[in-house]
């Protein structure tokens, strides 16, 4: 497969992000938001651009994570499936051409001032040249752009220098002109301003180090946009009385025209125009990525994913583009259009903070940023909160936006895109999978299970996932539940739906070393061990498929608990963990490598056999001594204690090996059972169903067991 050339560097990043946001942000909107809100209208802009900086730092580690051309569309799909990849794909792809089109109409107030041109001729001439400079290469665009955001940044910062010796205190009061009312009221109408902030990111496949300038470019962008924006709104409405920006869709104009006469006045006239021009070729550049992205992923005709033979970019798409920019200048009232579908855009930034949350909480392992954002994951908490209180402030447009645009991707999705793709989706794959327990359900090849030898059933399937301190010692606890038989394991790698599994080395070194060391030393145990390295899709899926077919008794992984950056438990096997057809074992290793004394904690429930029958094998295996434990609240009256000492007398009988008890009393099961295991080498007890759902989320006591247990920990799951 072709792929996009990496051409674009910091320079031209920075050019990319700024253009979009420097037309109607600055020479159409302000003059608005003065009128709603007066002179706090420079505090408006700040506040939008704050409540941005979320959504910006999560997009910069999506896009390092996966810089590929769609941007958002990519990480929607990646993390939700295609249903909402085609959705968010095509919704973004309207609305960035939407607002390229009111860039090209929107320069007509401005363009009036210089000549009497005809408005639609001329904007139609300026898009035949942008989709030229866009077929050509990314790179003369991003050369276009820079030459361009360099002119209109340092003649607006001229321009609020001057204006700035020209403030009039009294037109600054009262700050908060109509209330604080529609103060918020502007800081949602201005929030769309930044939109075209994070729009490098559906271009990430073609810039250069990507890990390095994608988030030096948007957050560098972000704040010279806040600078300029607010700057800009202060000396505006600092020099000229409120009531005559009623009306006025050149605002700029209008200040330069004061400071400095009519000749002033034109030669911003002319700044906007090619301000305006430039954020209309930044929008086209960003949105035809999203159709050749798609097409990729066979949600949209091959056609489109087509790249030119000499210039190497997305011709069709390109094309296509056009098309949808033209029909929009000469058919529809592009303005209100362009706010209206700008909704959306600040409902996808609310979701780019949460699927930041649901990929670094579901531990995908191809999920591997070269840039992280601060402060996760209150940051992403911050955006989520403040992104539906600006929606509220909105009301009903973001509804009737979200319905409207979302409407053709829906359509799109069920007429086409779902006949050509069946991919899950991070959540697909760790959310409720029927498709592992429905005998009638259709197998579909996801795994190169096929290296694994079937014909020999293996007693204990030892699963390794890349991130294991001491894959020995799972290894080792696993050989001492086969009893003599066959051990498996499986070293899993899990690849995005869209990389093909051919396409990986299987043998790198990592796994060349832990085969050799693995199989030493089950050549020295005498121990009949086989090791297959794994390429797959789906995580669950493989470990399900290698364990039934080998006819497993035990699958055997490491305990993940919270790891560094997450606020959350990660249990490894997720919702299959609860649904596997042989019993589960993890291990929390805590460096201990003989264990001699073994502490079995027991429930009072019929668990307790199944315990203790695992605890007997560990302990004949490595001549251990073994204490039978039992949590109780306290204070224990005399009769109940002799009745936990009966049923722990009952057990170490039932156990035929020597066996001491104990009782642990106290108000905290996980303090009183996490201080008796100073004292051992190793822990084993059962790990409990628990009905409360936040529990399973955010740690559970036995999770707070496994966290803090002082020696190396078990926990075991039978079947249901």
């Amino acid at each position: 497969m072709k792929k996009l050339q990496r051409s674009l560097g910091l320079s031209s990043v920075i050019s990319i992000c700024t253009s979009s946001a420097l037309g109607s942000g600055l020479f159409i909107l302000p003059a608005i938001a003065i009128v709603h809100t007066g002179s706090s209208a420079w505090l408006a802009f700040f506040v939008a651009g704050l409540s941005v900086l979320p959504a910006a730092l999560s997009k910069a580690e999506l896009a390092t994570a996966m810089p590929e051309s769609g941007g958002t569309y990519i990480y929607l799909e990646r993390t939700f499936g295609p249903l909402a990849g085609t959705v968010a794909g095509l919704g973004v792809y309207l609305v960035m051409l939407l607002k390229s089109a009111f860039a090209l109409v929107g320069f007509g107030a401005y363009l009036s001032v210089i000549a009497s041109l005809p408005l639609l001729p001329t904007a139609m001439g300026l898009l035949v040249v942008i989709l030229a400079l866009n077929v050509l290469g990314v790179g003369k665009v991003g050369g276009v752009l820079v030459v361009s955001v360099i002119i209109s940044i340092t003649g607006l910062f001229i321009l609020a220098t001057g204006a700035s010796f020209s403030v009039r205190p009294e037109l600054l009061e009262p700050f908060f002109a109509n209330g604080l009312g529609e103060f918020i009221y502007v800081i949602a109408l201005v929030f769309v301003s930044y939109a075209g902030i994070t729009k490098i990111a559906a271009v990430a496949e073609e810039v250069k180090q990507p890990g390095r300038n994608i988030p030096r470019g948007i957050l560098l962008s972000l704040l010279l946009i806040m600078v300029l924006y607010s700057v800009v709104n202060f000396v505006l409405a600092g020099n000229i009385p409120q009531k005559d920006f009623v009306g006025d869709l050149k605002p700029i104009y209008s200040l330069a025209e004061r400071l400095g006469g009519s000749s002033l006045g034109v030669v911003f006239s002319v700044l906007g125009v090619v301000t305006m021009t430039s954020m209309a070729n930044a929008g086209v550049l960003a949105a035809s990525r999203f159709p050749f992205a798609m097409s990729r992923d066979q949600l949209l005709p091959d056609l489109l994913g087509r790249l030119h033979e000499r210039f190497m970019t997305p011709i069709w798409s390109i094309l296509l583009s056009g098309l949808v920019v033209a029909a929009a200048i000469l058919t529809m009232d592009v303005e209100g259009i362009a706010k209206f579908a700008s909704a959306f855009i600040l409902l996808l930034f609310l979701l780019e903070n949460v699927v930041v949350i649901v990929l670094r909480e579901t531990r995908v392992q191809w999920y591997k940023p070269e840039y992280k954002s601060p402060l996760y994951p209150w940051m992403q908490l911050v955006g989520i909160v403040s992104g539906i209180a600006i929606m509220a402030a909105m009301g009903l447009t973001v509804l009737l936006a979200v319905v409207s645009i979302s409407v053709p991707g829906l359509i799109l999705y069920a007429a086409f895109s779902r006949l050509r793709t069946d991919r899950k989706g991070v959540l697909g794959f760790r959310g409720r999978r029927k498709d592992l327990v429905d005998v009638d359900a259709t197998p579909k090849p996801r795994h190169h299970v096929e290296v694994v030898d079937l014909s020999v059933d293996a007693s204990v399937v030892v699963a390794l996932f890349g991130k294991e301190k001491t894959p020995e010692v799972l290894t080792e606890l696993g050989v001492v539940l086969a009893g003599g038989g066959k051990v498996e394991v499986a070293y899993l790698t899990e690849l995005p739906e869209q990389t093909v599994l051919d396409d990986l080395d299987e043998d790198t070194p990592v796994i060349r070393s832990l085969r050799r060391r693995l199989l030493a030393m089950a050549e020295k145990e005498n121990v009949e061990m086989s090791f297959d390295p794994i390429v797959t899709h789906d995580l669950f899926k493989s470990i399900n498929d290698i364990s039934q077919r080998l006819h497993s008794q035990w699958l055997v992984v490491e305990w993940a608990g919270k790891g560094r950056g997450a606020f959350t438990f990660h249990n490894p096997m997720g919702w299959l963990q609860d649904h596997l057809s042989c019993n589960l074992v993890t291990v929390r290793d805590r460096g201990v490598r003989y264990y001699r004394k073994i502490l079995v904690a027991l429930k009072g429930t019929d668990v307790d056999r199944f315990v203790i029958d695992t605890a007997r094998q560990y302990a004949r295996a490595f001549d251990a001594e073994i204490t039978f434990c039992r949590y109780v609240d306290s204070p224990l009256s005399e009769e109940g204690r002799a009745r936990e000492n009966e049923y722990l007398e009952k057990f170490s009988k039932y156990c035929r090996i020597d066996a001491k008890t104990m009782i642990c009393e106290g108000d905290n099961e996980v303090d009183q059972l996490v201080a008796a295991s100073i004292e051992y080498d190793l822990l084993i007890l059962a790990n409990y169903d628990e009905p409360n759902r936040l529990k399973r989320i955010f740690g559970t006591a036995h999770d707070e067991i496994m966290s803090q247990v002082a020696c190396t920990a078990i926990s075991i799951k039978a079947p249901k």
